[in-house]
C-alpha cells in the first residue's frame, strides 16, 4: 500500500525549528500559569524572532488554546474573543535582572486553522507565511495541526497573489508583491513595499525554497506563478483593503482593555501606524471597553482607518 505524497512545502515548514532564548521559556511558563491547561500552543513572531538576542524587543506570540470560555470565564472576554478573534494581552515578566515584555494574542486552534486555510482577511494567513517557530505544542497532534495549518497559510497567500502576475516572477518579486498587498489591509506605517522587499530579502533562501515547492522549479531565477488561477483576486484585495483596517481597529480599541495603560499604548500605536491622534480623559482610560466605540468612531473619522 502507497503511502501519502510527499509535501514539501508541509515538510519545509516542519523542518523550520527554533530553539529560544531562556527568556522567551520564561515568558512562555508565565503566560501558562496565566491561562492555566488551556494553552495548546505558541507560534512565535514578529522583530524579536528575527533578534533573539535583544532583550529591548517585545515578544510576541499567538497563543492557541482549546476554548474561549474556559480560558476567559463567562464575562465579556470570551464573547469578543471569539467574535473578533484574537484577544490581545500584554505581560511583564522579570528573571535574572531581565525585563522582558510580551504581547501575545489568543486564539482557539480551530479558529487558527480555519483562518489560516480560508480566512477572507490576510491577517493570518498574511502574517504566518513569514518565519515563525512553533514552540511548546501540548502533543504530537497538535504540533502537526499547526504545522499544517501554516502550510495552508501559505498556500492561500500565494493563491491570492499569482492571479497579480501574468508573467513568471523571482521569488522576491512574488514574495514582496504577496506581502505589501497583506500589509496594506492592516494597521501599518508602510506606504510602499520597502518593508515587504527588507523581510524577503532578509530569508530570501526560505522564499525560494517555498517558491520551488509551490511552483515547481525555477527557470533562469524565475517562477510560473501565473498559471495559477484565481478569478476575482483583484477585486478581494480591494475588499480586503476597505474592509481590513476597520477591523483591525475594531481588535486594537478591544485589546485596550485586557492590561494596565492598555488604551494609551493602543493610541500609541494607531497613531504611530496613521499619524492620527487622539486625546482621552481620565474616565476613558478607566473604561475602555465602555468608551471603545465612541473613541473608534473619532478615530475613523480623523482618517485613521484609511
Amino acid at each position: 500500500m502507497n503511502g501519502p505524497e510527499p509535501d514539501a512545502l508541509l515538510d519545509l515548514i516542519r523542518s523550520e525549528r527554533l530553539d529560544p532564548p531562556a527568556r522567551v521559556h520564561a515568558v512562555m511558563d508565565a503566560i501558562r500559569v496565566r491561562h492555566p491547561d488551556r494553552v495548546l500552543g505558541f507560534v512565535y513572531y514578529g522583530s524579536s524572532l528575527r533578534d533573539l538576542d535583544d532583550p529591548e524587543k517585545m515578544l510576541d506570540f499567538y497563543v492557541l488554546v482549546d476554548s474561549y470560555r474556559k480560558t476567559h470565564g463567562f464575562g465579556w472576554r470570551a464573547l469578543t474573543n471569539r467574535l473578533i478573534p484574537p484577544a490581545v494581552y500584554y505581560l511583564e515578566h522579570e528573571e535574572n535582572g531581565i525585563l522582558s515584555t510580551c504581547k501575545y494574542s489568543i486564539i482557539s486552534l480551530s479558529e487558527f486553522e480555519r483562518r489560516c486555510a480560508d480566512g477572507f482577511l490576510s491577517q493570518l494567513w498574511g502574517r504566518f507565511s513569514q518565519p515563525c517557530a512553533l514552540l511548546g505544542a501540548a502533543d504530537a497532534d497538535v504540533e502537526r495541526r499547526i504545522g499544517e495549518a501554516r502550510a495552508d497559510a501559505v498556500r492561500k497567500l500565494a493563491g491570492e497573489t499569482s492571479p497579480l502576475f501574468d508573467t513568471p516572477a523571482s521569488a522576491s518579486e512574488f514574495w514582496s508583491r504577496a506581502f505589501f498587498e497583506s500589509y496594506r489591509t492592516e494597521l501599518r506605517p508602510e506606504s510602499d513595499d520597502g518593508r515587504a522587499r527588507e523581510i524577503v530579502a532578509r530569508y530570501l533562501d526560505r522564499y525560494e525554497a517555498v517558491s520551488a515547492a509551490l511552483f515547481g522549479p525555477a527557470r533562469d531565477g524565475l517562477y510560473d506563478v501565473q498559471d495559477v488561477s484565481g478569478e476575482g483576486s483583484s477585486l478581494r484585495w480591494t475588499l480586503r483593503r476597505l474592509i481590513g483596517r476597520p477591523v483591525a481597529a475594531l481588535r486594537v480599541v478591544n485589546s485596550a482593555a485586557t492590561f494596565d495603560g492598555g488604551l494609551d499604548y493602543v493610541l500609541r500605536k494607531v497613531e504611530r501606524h496613521s499619524g492620527v491622534s487622539l486625546e482621552v480623559t481620565d474616565a476613558q482610560r478607566r473604561h475602555p471597553v465602555l468608551w471603545s466605540p465612541i473613541l473608534g468612531w473619532k478615530l475613523w473619522r480623523r482618517g485613521a482607518f484609511g
